[in-house]
């Protein structure tokens, strides 16, 4: 199924609305949103699903892919947040009517994972990244600044759905029951370009608040240039702009609010005739920006203006075309969150024996036999997703394997063929022998250099020429042994191309 990523620009553009709720009776949506990113340690759950619809006369193929679509969802039981930092969460993921569990902890050095019937965790280190991220300027407390500047910024800006209320509730939050502001608003996507210009005209007229988040975006973006940079304190001329001194604030933000604004104005002018061009030339937008297209959110605030429960239900209507033969995709999402502020300890997983993900050495053997052959993480990785299976073509002339045709025997180089087929090579210099272990299956595999005869599971098997070496120091054997003996098929067509197949 081939994904157009324009089906689902709407899908952002509905988020945004919700971001941009200004006060509604008397209800600060701008500081309960803001609040929450000051909050230091908590407790939160949430479930999560996706649904699509798919259209007439979809293909098999399709059909499939929308029912593993359908067929997943995630579910988070318990999520810390500790004060220092430190996240841990435990869940289930569902996929094809299997309730999988998993486990996950974060602190400053470590990202360790595990899933029901790993024999190890998985783990990514992360330690370093903030010395990486200020090497380069990047400042992380001024990254959250200019995130409230934008929340603040839209909020502001950005005009109330027709359907949009308060009301006062009381509602479970983890078996607790809690008095709260529910908001409730709905959006759908015949609105959104009427909403979308009503944005730029309020921001266009908006001087201090377009002129406060260029400033933050010059705090934030300042010292990354200036890290790359050393003269970046001189002046500097932007086409169009004309010469600005990167080192003095008040003048860059000034240029470039004007360059700002500038653009805004210039794009409401043709803004009606530009959304007629975009109807006309994508006429399946028409479709996704309609009455069908919705979101529906409902935000629970307590007292302390922390939100507390959230329920997000968005349906994108899709025009069910060749390339995306859909109806329509559907998300859900709910979430709570407790024991804000309180005494959080994340949950720690040991990294002893961890596998690491991040070192790119990690075979698909190693990951796969890392897991109970029983379990249902297993039999996904290997049948589901084939993270096993390998397909090798080799041409007649290749020049990457360079194999040597001798009495209808194809010769081919040992390691490069071995580890392409995931296994692990291995140099044994007192015998002068090569040790290949499959990475899969864990068979033995040992050649000795000019022997006739190679030894595979502890038992001798006899070879059509003696292990050579060719002028490069490359040590050849031959394919046809060497693929099955790692439990790969071989297929010769007739112009001589040769296909190696592992399932």
């Amino acid at each position: 199924m081939k994904a157009r990523a324009k089906w689902f620009i709407p899908f952002v553009a509905l988020l945004l609305v919700l971001a941009g709720c200004q006060s509604v009776g008397g209800f600060d949506v701008n500081k309960a949103l803001i609040g929450d990113v000051d909050v230091k340690s908590s407790e939160s759950s949430m479930t999560f699903s996706m649904n699509a619809e798919p259209s007439e006369g979809i293909s098999a193929e399709d059909k499939e892919m929308v029912d593993l679509i359908n067929s997943f969802s995630l579910s988070i039981s318990n999520a810390k947040l500790q004060e220092n930092g430190n996240v841990s969460a435990n869940g289930t993921i569902g996929y094809k009517q299997l309730n999988i569990p998993f486990s996950l902890f974060m602190d400053k050095k470590t990202l360790v994972f595990t899933v029901e019937g790993a024999k190890q965790p998985f783990y990514f280190p992360v330690q370093g990244y903030d010395e990486v991220f200020a090497e380069v300027g990047l400042d992380l407390t001024k990254a959250e600044d200019l995130s409230k500047l934008l929340t603040k910024f839209v909020v502001k800006n950005l005009p109330n759905p027709s359907a949009i209320s308060v009301t006062p509730v009381s509602e479970a939050v983890y078996g607790q029951q809690v008095n709260m502001t529910k908001l409730h608003t709905e959006v759908t996507g015949d609105e959104l370009p009427a909403l979308l210009k009503g944005f730029l005209k309020s921001i266009s007229k908006d001087t201090e608040g377009f002129t406060e988040l260029v400033g933050g975006l010059y705090d934030y973006l300042y010292p990354v240039i200036k890290a790359m940079d050393e003269k970046a304190s001189g002046d500097y001329e932007i086409p169009g702009i004309g010469v600005i001194p990167l080192g003095d604030k008040e003048a860059v933000v000034t240029v470039l609010h004007d360059a700002a604004k500038l653009a805004v104005d210039a794009l409401l002018l043709v803004y009606d005739n530009q959304l007629d061009s975009l109807y006309k030339s994508t006429p399946e937008l028409k479709t996704v920006l309609s009455k069908d297209t919705k979101l529906a959110v409902d935000i629970f605030v307590d007292s302390g203006l922390h939100v507390r429960k959230q329920n997000v239900d968005l349906k994108v209507a899709l025009p069910g075309t060749e390339d995306m033969p859909l109806k329509s995709f559907s998300l859900k999402a709910s979430s709570q969150i407790w024991n804000i502020g309180g005494a959080v300890t994340a949950d720690p997983i040991s990294t002893e024996g961890a596998l690491d993900v991040s070192s790119g050495d990690l075979t698909p053997g190693e990951t796969l036999n890392n897991f109970d052959p029983n379990s249902n993480v297993y039999r996904i990785l290997k049948d589901d997703l084939g993270i096993t299976k390998r397909t090798i073509v080799i041409e007649p002339d290749d020049e990457y394997y360079y194999p040597i045709v001798d009495n209808n025997t194809t010769y081919i180089p040992l390691r490069y063929f071995a580890e392409d087929l995931d296994a692990i090579v291995e140099w044994d210099t007192v015998n002068r022998a090569i040790i290949v272990t499959d990475g899969v299956y864990g068979d033995k595999l040992v050649f000795k250099i000019g022997s006739s005869e190679a030894v595979i599971n502890g038992e001798k098997v006899k070879l059509a020429e003696p292990v050579f070496v060719d002028e490069y120091g490359d040590a050849y054997v031959s394919l046809r042994l060497l693929a099955e003996a790692l439990h790969a098929t071989v297929y010769v067509d007739e112009d001589g191309w040769i296909t190696i197949t592992r399932k």
